[in-house]
C-alpha cells in the first residue's frame, strides 16, 4: 500500500531529453534501450560472520523490457540457501472490512486534484508546458493526466514514458528470483509491515501541501528530461555485471522532492523509516539464523558510504563483492 502513496519514490533513471518549454518541440520518436543476449547481472556480495553467509543480488531499475536475464548463479546459490530476502516488505490493514472500506473511501478522496482543479490550474505555467511537451511526445492519448492531482501526475507520467521507451520499472530479476525460490522449496522471508491507521495514513497524504506536490512533479519532469545517458549506462552496466561502472555514474537522488511530498506527517515519515529499516534487520536476522541466506535489494540503497553495505561492514560483518 505504502508503495502506491510514493508516487515517484524510485530510484529510476530517465529518458531521452526534452527541451523545455520555449524550446523547439521533439520529433524523434522515443529511443528504446536494447541490451542484446543473455546477461546474469553484476556477481553477488558475500557477506559472512562465523560459518552463515549472506548472498546480496543488487538490482537496478528501470531495465530494458526485453532484456533476458540469465539466472544461473542464483540457481546455484539457491541450493545452499535455506532463505531468501526481498528487497521490501509487503503492506497490511489488517482484516477488518470496515476498515477496507474506509480506506478504498479515502484512497478515492486522494485521487481528485485539490480544489477539483484541472492540471493545467495547479500547476506554474512553465512547469505545465513542460508536462505538456512530454505527454505530447510519449503519451499523446493519455487523457486520465489532466484531471489528477501533481504527485499522482508524477507517477503517471513517469509510467507512460518509461513504457514507451521500452522500460520495465517493476523488478523482474527480483520476481525471477521469487519463482526459482518457490520451485527449489526455499523460505521466502518477505516481512507484513502492518499499517496499524491506514485510513489516517491516506488523509495525511491527501492533505500534502500543493506546493509540496508540484515539487515533486517538477523533479519527476526534470528527470524525465535530461537523464537517458545515465540510466542507459545503468542498465547497460548492470546487464554486463559492471559494478564499478555503475559506482562511477552521477546518481543525484530524483526521490527527495516526492517524499517529501507524502511524508509531512510524523505517520507516514515513520512508515517511510521503517520500510526502510525492515530490510537491514531481516537480513541480520536470517544471518543469525540460516547457514545460507539470499537477499535482493537495490544498487542505489546497497552503495556508498551511507548503504547498507557500509552499514553491515560497520555492524561487524565480513563484506566481500564485485
Amino acid at each position: 500500500m505504502l508503495c502506491v502513496l510514493l508516487p515517484a519514490v524510485m530510484s529510476a533513471r530517465a529518458q531521452q531529453p526534452v527541451p523545455a518549454a520555449g524550446g523547439a518541440p521533439a520529433s524523434a520518436a522515443a529511443e528504446e534501450i536494447v541490451v542484446e543476449g543473455r546477461h546474469e547481472g553484476p556477481r553477488m556480495w558475500t557477506v559472512r560472520r562465523a560459518d552463515h553467509t549472506l548472498w546480496i543480488l543488487g538490482t537496478t531499475s528501470p531495465l530494458p523490457k526485453r532484456m533476458v536475464w540469465q539466472p544461473d548463479a542464483v540457481q546455484e546459490i539457491l541450493r545452499h540457501t535455506q532463505e531468501v530476502v526481498p528487497a521490501w516488505p509487503t503492506y497490511g490493514i489488517g482484516a477488518n472490512p470496515f476498515t477496507a472500506l474506509r480506506v478504498y473511501i479515502a484512497w478515492r478522496h486522494l485521487q481528485k486534484p485539490p480544489d477539483h482543479a484541472p492540471l493545467r490550474e495547479a500547476l506554474p505555467p512553465v512547469l505545465y508546458a513542460r508536462v505538456e511537451a512530454l505527454k505530447a511526445r510519449y503519451a499523446p492519448h493519455d487523457n486520465k493526466l489532466e484531471q489528477m492531482r501533481p504527485m499522482l501526475a508524477a507517477r503517471e507520467l513517469l509510467t507512460r514514458v518509461f513504457d514507451a521507451a521500452g522500460l520495465a520499472t517493476h523488478n523482474e530479476v527480483q520476481e525471477e528470483v521469487l519463482r526459482l525460490a518457490e520451485q527449489e522449496g526455499v523460505r521466502i522471508r518477505q516481512d507484513r509491515l502492518k499499517i496499524e491507521d491506514p485510513v489516517d495514513v491516506v488523509k495525511d497524504v491527501s492533505a500534502a501541501p500543493l506546493a509540496g506536490e508540484i515539487a515533486c512533479l517538477d523533479s519527476v519532469v526534470t528527470l524525465l528530461e535530461t537523464d537517458l545517458a545515465p540510466m542507459r549506462a545503468r542498465a547497460r552496466a548492470w546487464a554486463l555485471g559492471d559494478v564499478d561502472t555503475l559506482r562511477e555514474l552521477p546518481h543525484a537522488d530524483d526521490r527527495t522532492a516526492c517524499i517529501a511530498a507524502v511524508s509531512t506527517s510524523e505517520r507516514v515519515r515513520t512508515l517511510i523509516v521503517r520500510a526502510q529499516d525492515d530490510w537491514l534487520i531481516a537480513v541480520q536476522a536470517g544471518l543469525a539464523r540460516n547457514r545460507g541466506t539470499l537477499a535482493v535489494q537495490s544498487m542505489d540503497r546497497l552503495l556508498g558510504e551511507h548503504g547498507a553495505l557500509a552499514a553491515l561492514r560497520a555492524r561487524g560483518y565480513s563484506v566481500e563483492g564485485p
